[in-house]
């Protein structure tokens, strides 16, 4: 069983490792939200990315701590931290039996209710998860998105090969193989930025169109790869630093050996950055595609459908029916549903008051905005906050 300490033990300043990599956005962010939780709460003595001759990340054998946070990606790193049988919280998605650490790492199954509300959005039918045998992701994560698409009635295309054949050209060839096979246009949703950076060169190397052909969504964000990626990627921003802070809280109650409620807890995803591998519409009609767009471009300014058709050279009568026909609601449904969708995001993403996003969003007031989203959500807008931030509150 892990060690813990006394109460005495715990009035002294204790010793931490984080074993989590720093060289990719998540990593910093995550040992940010780690820092910012210990420099605040804590007399910690941090450890950060230690590394043995061959690079690992690895504790120092002489190193005499009192607790463990690390991105457990395989087995040899678990065998490792294991066997030093500290109070330790995993902070990555990789999961393996018997272990006797506590994790808190994204929602899965949010981050493919996303990816998958995102691409619906543009109005794609066609759909695929592409991640390639790697460390740096769980084949879960495929599966939680196959299933959100299966849920909705539409097929998911999966990108499978052995774990053994990992090298570029390999990978290479067979993306190319899967592609030939698979439907257009088509939403591919990438395990993270480095798969969705491959993906994008292949199709490029190979004439295919991005996003018109092929739109890519990456399931994390990373600073460098996502914009300079041509074209730049669109990509879930994770709570990165919520994590981070998270996992304090809890290593702090696992030394304390103090009643942690669960040995998972899950954060949800914070939002999409929109860049042009997604920036396109699966629509054929122009003048709809046209409606559409203004309606994404201005819904949070308080337009109104007569707005749309001073843009949009149809009778109200006609646009109207294209939006029956194609989305089965409104425009003014559309303009409230797109409103809606920003209000989620900013419920979720920051402290605003009701007041501050019912402005910011195009609602007359506060009461407005509340009215329709309960009327479209079934719950209010203070218990979708509570209900997305409950993994983070004390306990």
């Amino acid at each position: 069983m892990p060690k813990s300490l006394s109460s005495r033990e715990s009035e002294n300043q204790r010793q931490v490792v984080v074993l989590i990599d720093p060289s990719d956005s998540w990593g910093r962010s995550v040992i940010r939200g780690i820092f910012a939780a210990v420099n605040q709460r804590h007399r910690w003595n941090l450890l950060i990315a230690p590394r043995d001759d061959e690079w690992r990340l690895r504790v120092p054998r002489r190193w005499k701590g009192d607790g463990i946070i690390a991105a457990i990606r395989d087995p040899k790193t678990a065998e490792h931290v294991r066997s030093l049988q500290l109070p330790t919280v995993n902070v990555s998605s990789w999961t393996t039996s018997g272990a006797s650490w506590h994790w808190v790492s994204t929602d899965d199954d949010r981050r493919a209710k996303m990816a998958f509300a995102h691409f619906r959005e543009r109005y794609f039918s066609h759909f695929a998860y592409y991640g390639p045998p790697s460390q740096r992701y769980p084949d879960r994560r495929g599966e939680c998105f196959r299933k959100v698409v299966n849920e909705a009635g539409f097929q998911c295309e999966m990108f499978t090969m052995p774990s053994s054949r990992r090298g570029w050209s390999i990978v290479n060839q067979q993306t190319l193989d899967w592609l030939k096979k698979t439907p257009r246009p088509l939403a591919v949703f990438a395990a993270d930025p480095h798969p969705a950076i491959q993906l994008a060169e292949i199709c490029r190397g190979a004439g295919i169109q991005i996003p018109d052909e092929i739109a890519i969504l990456a399931g994390d964000t990373d600073d460098l790869l996502c914009e300079v990626s041509d074209p730049p990627l669109s990509s879930i921003v994770l709570a990165s630093e919520q994590i981070g802070e998270e996992s304090v809280r809890v290593l702090d109650k696992l030394m304390l050996n103090k009643r942690v409620s669960a040995d998972s807890i899950f954060i949800p995803p914070i939002s999409i950055i929109n860049r042009l591998s997604t920036d396109t519409l699966v629509v054929e009609d122009p003048h709809f595609a046209e409606a559409l767009r203004f309606i994404r471009k201005h819904a949070e300014s308080g337009i109104k459908v007569d707005d749309i058709l001073q843009v949009v050279p149809v009778s109200r009568r006609l646009l109207e029916q294209r939006f029956q026909r194609y989305l089965k609601c409104s425009p003014a449904d559309e303009i409230r549903r797109v409103r809606l969708e920003r209000v989620k995001e900013l419920l979720v993403s920051t402290g605003n008051s009701l007041e501050q996003i019912a402005e910011a969003t195009g609602f007359r007031a506060s009461s407005h905005l509340c009215f329709a989203f309960r009327k479209a959500t079934g719950q209010t807008a203070r218990e979708y906050r509570q209900q997305f931030r409950a993994d983070a509150e004390s306990e």
